[in-house]
């Protein structure tokens, strides 16, 4: 069963930074970064000790979601 884009913002998704229930965000690789992370990243810069949480939570959409 295929989900629309309306239905899929109409509904909270855990996002994959910081893992909280959120509505409003992007999907990326079939991945849900809310709308303040999303914002948290742009405008942290790659000396901020926050930068390499960010690297360390985007990383994960490039795993696998095959489990053997």
């Amino acid at each position: 069963m295929r989900t629309s884009i309306a239905d899929r913002n109409q509904r909270e998704h855990a996002c994959i930074v910081c893992e909280q229930e959120k509505k409003e965000g992007i999907f990326l690789f079939g991945h849900f970064l809310c709308l303040d992370c999303n914002q948290a990243i742009v405008q942290t810069n790659t000396d901020d000790p926050d930068y390499s949480f960010y690297v360390r939570q985007l990383r994960k959409m490039f795993t696998s979601k095959i489990h053997s």
